[in-house]
């Protein structure tokens, strides 16, 4: 028995080995390489949904160019066939390059329209959180458009709610590319505004304290609000990978003050302890400009 399973496995590692094995052409190895890259062509030039819709569509030049990716491919494989693989290779990336310029003049309306709404979906959302914060951070900032405006009157001013509305109106007509657009133009309007309503928060305004810790209090509540409204910016206003690890670096530095601010509180040494917050504040000002924040020229820079 064991010797029958023995020899069972041995002849299966051996089809496995001459299925793997380069094809002989023209008394030569075909590069494995060359292979796969004809096994790609051949999937690209041969979907038979993509065919079709090329066929179907009232497109000459992406016709052509199928017809041209087809003749790439046939005069690649007969390339292999007399050993030629250079001319096999350029045959193939001809025929890729037709192809591909083929499908992109008639895409796939049921896909793209697919893609399109999930995108416009994702862009719908993204928006209207940013609408809400604005609000909410317009009202707990001293930026502000006057205390008489409503919430929509506020929006309406920004020319938001009229895109939003109009993008929603193409949605639902079935035009993916208008909603897009619109929403693209809202967006545009959105987050520089929200960056300014945020930077409200980063203006420095005159205070007069009666003591030390009462100001010492006071920076440290600015601090949990800047920490507060970090996540806020980076979310909604999406800065780049970059922004994000610097930001990350600030608020760690920010983390190290603020430990030692509290262990001056703890002191009741409150001088140390607010020099302290106020250098972690100015990290997080600086983390807050970074994510995009629009901050007054007081503002601007570390305390």
């Amino acid at each position: 028995m064991i010797r029958r399973m023995l020899g069972i496995l041995t002849l299966g590692v051996a089809q496995i080995a001459f299925a793997q094995a380069p094809v002989q052409q023209g008394g030569k190895d075909i590069p494995l390489g060359l292979s796969q890259k004809q096994a790609f062509t051949r999937n690209l030039v041969e979907d038979a949904s993509v065919v079709k819709r090329i066929q179907s569509s009232q497109d000459t030049e992406a016709q052509r160019l199928l017809t041209l990716a087809r003749d790439s491919y046939a005069s690649a494989l007969a390339a292999i066939k007399g050993g030629d693989f250079p001319a096999a290779e350029t045959g193939f990336n001809e025929a890729m390059s037709a192809i591909v310029k083929a499908r992109r003049r008639v895409p796939d309306v049921a896909a793209l329209a697919a893609k399109q709404r999930t995108e416009y979906l994702k862009l719908l959302e993204s928006i209207e959180s940013m609408q809400k914060s604005y609000l909410s951070y317009r009202k707990h900032t001293k930026f502000s458009f006057g205390s008489s405006s409503s919430d929509a009157d506020v929006l309406a001013s920004l020319g938001v709610v009229k895109l939003v509305d109009a993008a929603k109106t193409h949605a639902k007509e079935g035009h993916m590319g208008d909603a897009l657009q619109a929403l693209e133009k809202a967006e545009q309007v959105m987050k520089p505004a929200l960056g300014r309503v945020l930077g409200g928060t980063l203006s420095d305004y005159p205070q007069k304290f009666a003591s030390m810790n009462e100001e010492y209090a006071f920076e440290l509540e600015r601090n949990r609000d800047y920490l507060e409204l970090i996540p806020v910016a980076v979310n909604e206003l999406k800065p780049t990978e970059d922004a994000r690890q610097t930001i990350e670096s600030l608020v760690e530095q920010n983390r190290a003050d603020m430990d030692l601010a509290l262990e001056y509180e703890r002191l009741q040494d409150y001088a140390k302890a607010l020099a302290n917050v106020r250098a972690g504040n100015g990290y997080l000002r600086l983390a807050l400009i970074t994510a995009g924040i629009v901050a007054s020229n007081k503002g601007a820079g570390a305390e």
